[in-house]
């Protein structure tokens, strides 16, 4: 018998900073906006008939407001865990994404964002190891495991699963409230697209 186990990844619901393309990272923690709630209860939807068996949530606002709402619908309780977290962007966080691309670590961020790095920040590469790292050992512990995170570290999942450099992260930002589906079978994840 083959031993199936899925992945759900879902990006939290909108929020009032990722309409005004404010970089959140870990200091600017933010709650839902309306749009973000309601995302979030589509996500509940979506997962009220896949009967998961653990619901595990980045600790930070926005992500744990769209597991409880999943959560809830679901009667499962949620799990936090730090390695969740959005990447920290060091003094980037607070600022404008469109004027901090306009400096030269901004450059190197649209150019070559494998090799970004600021005073305080995380590299790309941390965050990819600690959410992998995360990934293998809640998939241990459920058949269907659902991880509601951030967008910087489900592209960063992807791009290890599909073995893409970690350059292309911009090329597979998820958008708000959007699933991600994976079966993991021999130590190794698959996409189901």
């Amino acid at each position: 018998m083959i031993d199936l186990k899925t992945l759900y990844m879902v990006r939290h619901g909108q929020t009032d900073s990722n309409l005004d393309g404010i970089i959140q990272g870990q200091s600017l923690d933010v709650p839902l906006n309306e749009k973000g709630i309601e995302q979030a209860k589509k996500v509940a939807e979506f997962f009220n008939s896949q009967k998961l068996d653990l619901i595990v949530s980045s600790d930070l606002i926005r992500a744990y407001q769209s597991a409880k709402i999943i959560g809830k619908t679901l009667n499962i309780k949620i799990e936090k865990d730090r390695r969740l977290r959005e990447m920290n962007f060091g003094e980037w966080e607070g600022n404008s994404i469109i004027e901090l691309t306009k400096t030269p670590a901004g450059k190197i961020w649209e150019e070559k964002p494998s090799e970004w790095e600021i005073r305080g920040s995380e590299t790309l590469l941390q965050v990819q190891r600690r959410i992998v790292e995360a990934t293998f050992e809640y998939i241990q512990k459920a058949d269907k495991l659902l991880l509601v995170t951030h967008g910087t570290v489900i592209s960063t999942f992807l791009l290890h699963v599909e073995k893409l450099p970690l350059d292309m992260v911009k090329n597979y930002f998820p958008k708000n409230g959007e699933i991600f589906k994976f079966q993991f079978h021999n130590d190794h994840f698959e996409m189901i697209t």
